[in-house]
């Protein structure tokens, strides 16, 4: 399936960077985790009222792959903190159709990625007014950006099919 095809795509792009890249590339993963932890801590009452109010509704019905993206998937196998075996696992589980994010643990959540290693769109979407964390979660996809604008220089040495 096309989420499985993210995470190929996302190892083939870590195994053809040398060691000062993926040196650069964890750098810019780590500055987005730095920038997920402040945001975690800036938006924490935003986050009790999604489970308090939504019940992570977020989470449920949705197409995964409207919202985990290859980068997603670069950030989270780059920064090596889960098994990669459990990502493919769950990315077996993606369905045709909108189901439940299939990366929540035995179906039901919590999410299995760690709370400061999460894809983009899972830590900087919350419903109702978000003012006062603009900042935090314009950070967070300013880290993003930058790691995309990183993917496609390296792309060539990735994508390119002779």
């Amino acid at each position: 399936m096309e989420l499985e095809n993210k995470i190929d795509k996302a190892h083939r792009f870590i195994d053809s960077l040398n060691a000062a890249q993926l040196k650069d590339l964890q750098r810019i993963c780590r500055d987005i985790m730095v920038s997920q932890d402040d945001l975690n801590v800036q938006a924490a009452e935003y986050f009790k009222r999604c489970m308090r109010a939504c019940e992570g509704i977020c989470c449920k019905n949705i197409n995964v792959n409207d919202v985990v993206t290859q980068l997603d998937l670069i950030y989270v196998l780059a920064m090596g903190n889960h098994s990669a075996t459990r990502v493919q696992a769950c990315a077996a589980l993606e369905s045709l159709y909108t189901a439940d994010c299939p990366f929540l643990a035995n179906r039901v959540g919590p999410c299995i990625f760690p709370p400061n290693i999460k894809p983009e769109r899972c830590i900087i979407t919350f419903c109702g007014e978000t003012r006062p964390i603009r900042k935090a979660i314009k950070v967070v996809r300013s880290g993003f950006s930058k790691l995309s604008r990183y993917s496609k220089i390296k792309r060539p040495f990735l994508w390119v099919r002779f």
